[in-house]
């Protein structure tokens, strides 16, 4: 019994109590990351159609600017602003149109949408600060998943590193009819293997 008791209490609060140590410094090394330069592909699945969309997203402290190759052949969409309740979003013709949020943007111009203002915190694999969520973590202390404002993020994979902090690699996101599966190629420095099946991910 004492043997038994003894393992219980090795691998049970001990060892959530780790994991809780370990995910509170990811987070705390993820949230000092405020500025990057991503290169990502992805499958967006989207009213029973699916598409493969690029994406290359620069930010600073001061500055944010997405470029969106997006589906439907309507060319690359380039989203930016300079202060937070303020963003742009230029056309491929040359129109600009502006509004408070990414989303609305998006919505408004081209009719479908991305979680931006969410993402630029899941990417990291943080929760968006100041409202409700859930999450599930693995050994090291990384987001398994994470539920917020409706949408489930799950982590499939990170790129390796030995130290914090770990970079999220491949990412799926859903709500409601709308999917989407991202393949981080680069962030900042860090470089993944460009496998072909990892380009445009695939919907089982």
């Amino acid at each position: 019994m004492l043997a038994v008791t003894g393992c219980s209490q090795l691998h049970g609060p001990s060892n959530s109590a780790q994991k809780q140590q370990l995910w509170s410094r990811q987070q705390q090394a993820m949230g000092a990351v405020n500025s990057w330069n991503i290169h990502a592909r992805a499958a967006l699945k989207l009213k029973g159609g699916v598409y493969n969309i690029g994406l290359s997203w620069q930010r600073d402290a001061d500055r944010f600017m997405l470029l969106l190759e997006a589906p439907f052949g309507q060319g690359v969409f380039r989203i930016d602003g300079s202060v937070r309740d303020k963003y742009r979003l230029r056309l491929p013709d040359g129109q600009v149109f502006s509004n408070a949020t990414p989303e609305a943007l998006l919505e408004d111009v081209i009719g479908w949408s991305l979680p931006i203002s969410g993402l630029e915190y899941w990417i990291r694999g943080m929760p968006q600060p100041d409202a409700d969520f859930s999450r599930r973590i693995d050994s090291r202390g990384r987001a398994r998943s994470i539920s917020q404002a409706r949408w489930t993020i799950v982590y499939l994979d990170y790129f390796d590193a030995p130290l914090e902090p770990q970079y999220p690699r491949r990412i799926k996101l859903s709500r409601d009819d709308l999917t989407l599966k991202l393949v981080i190629e680069r962030w900042q420095q860090s470089e993944a293997g460009q496998d072909p099946p990892d380009l445009f991910p695939e919907f089982n």
